[in-house]
């Protein structure tokens, strides 16, 4: 079922309220009170009514008075399974990017940008994806980490699996090293949650590729075991600071101290090392306990196959027409999309995601102007003087010290 994902605030302009064909007239508060009328508060009061839908009743239904004009001038595209005004959105500055990256190369531009544009270049060349088809994929499927079970027997000795010589460990780190994808774990580097100023290790719940809760916990299925319920996600609830020897004698099924090294440690920054003291933050202990329970009742087959699976999937979107098609078929039953996203979209996000200073600098440089940095700069500053004022005078549950040390925060950044 697709589902829509907006949110337009309704906005009250003048000196009455219209409701359901009734007009109710209210009184001015000063005959001296001001109204923009500028060119810019007239454009936004147009996009805003546009977007309503003034023939439902707001009683009755105020989603379609508020947002069916919205509705009606925007159904979901085909290779979309929801819609919103931010993918609207990010459509259109993607249509920009689009543009950019497809200019020729200057001279005088950074050696990032230069880089950017062949990047999409190369991701646009869908001549040299049909000739070289599933080589590619084949090749990575010869190396030990990942040679899938399910495939070795039919494509010889190159790909045959053996449970005495694959290691879990060694497949997760290098899926995440080689391709930047996460199975069953989740490892990544953040600020501290509890002291902002200093960055930290942490280890979550990864995806288990289908798009829903929902299309797990309705079935019989393994995966209800280890799922984490919504309400158990809170920042307090997923702030659970180990260091790796405290997490090894917690979860010791698996040599977590092994699994970071591998995926942190680089021998071109040997400064970059890992001990069993290092600090890691913990975002669902108790989804690690029951997925490596889980994983120690099952055949290593059966977890080779499902991880390989994995591997395959994150590599599919890329490679030639032909799986491109085995992908739409899937998603038309997990996401309900009946076309493939354009390959100008796909390559515009991966340059975007793969080098993005370098995309954030060549869009900046030429649809931002100085003088809307400025105006940003005002805007923030009015909201961060509008927070402390409510923190001064409306705020009547923290207490002082929590208080003083807010106004101090939203201060310094001043």
């Amino acid at each position: 079922m697709h589902v829509q994902n907006l949110g337009f605030p309704v906005m009250h302009c003048g000196s009455e309220i219209r409701l359901w064909g009734k007009r109710k007239e209210f009184s001015r508060k000063s005959h001296q009170e001001e109204f923009c009328l500028t060119p810019e508060c007239i454009e936004a009061a147009g996009s805003i009514l546009s977007k309503m839908d003034r023939s439902f009743n707001p009683c009755e239904d105020f989603y379609g008075f508020s947002c069916g004009g919205w509705l009606k001038e925007n159904p979901i595209p085909e290779d979309s399974s929801s819609y919103g005004v931010y993918p609207w959105l990010r459509q259109h500055v993607d249509i920009r990017l689009k543009e950019l990256l497809e200019a020729p190369s200057d001279p005088n531009e950074l050696e990032a940008v230069t880089k950017a544009k062949i990047l999409y270049r190369s991701c646009m060349n869908e001549t040299i994806l049909e000739q070289v088809d599933a080589k590619p994929m084949l090749k990575t499927l010869k190396q030990p980490e990942f040679r899938w079970p399910v495939l070795g027997d039919g494509l010889g000795a190159d790909y045959q699996w053996s449970a005495g010589q694959w290691s879990l460990l060694k497949t997760l780190a290098e899926i995440r090293n080689q391709h930047s994808k996460s199975v069953l774990l989740r490892l990544y580097v953040s600020p501290d949650d509890k002291n902002s100023s200093t960055y930290i290790i942490k280890l979550d719940q990864a995806s288990l590729s289908l798009l829903s809760r929902e299309d797990y916990i309705t079935n019989t299925s393994s995966a209800q075991a280890i799922l984490i319920p919504y309400e158990n996600r809170t920042s307090e609830n997923m702030y659970n600071r180990y260091t790796l020897s405290r997490l090894q004698r917690s979860i010791p099924q698996f040599d977590w101290l092994g699994y970071v090294k591998a995926v942190v440690e680089s021998e071109a920054e040997p400064a970059r090392s890992i001990s069993s003291s290092e600090p890691v933050i913990v975002r669902a202990p108790q989804y690690f306990k029951e997925l490596f329970k889980l994983i120690n009742a099952t055949d290593p087959r059966t977890v080779a196959n499902y991880v390989q699976w994995r591997t395959v999937f994150s590599r599919i979107t890329t490679l030639s027409r032909r799986f491109l098609y085995r992908y739409l078929d899937y998603a038309r039953v997990t996401t309900g999309t009946t076309s493939l996203t354009p390959r100008w979209d796909k390559c515009v996000n991966y340059v975007e995601n793969s080098l993005v200073y370098a995309t954030g600098r060549l869009f900046v440089d030429t649809h931002f102007q100085e003088d809307k940095k400025h105006m940003m700069e005002e805007l923030i500053q009015g909201v961060r003087r509008a927070f402390i004022d409510i923190l001064e005078k409306e705020n009547d549950w923290m207490d002082l010290p929590t208080k003083k040390r807010a106004i101090e925060k939203a201060g310094r950044h001043s």
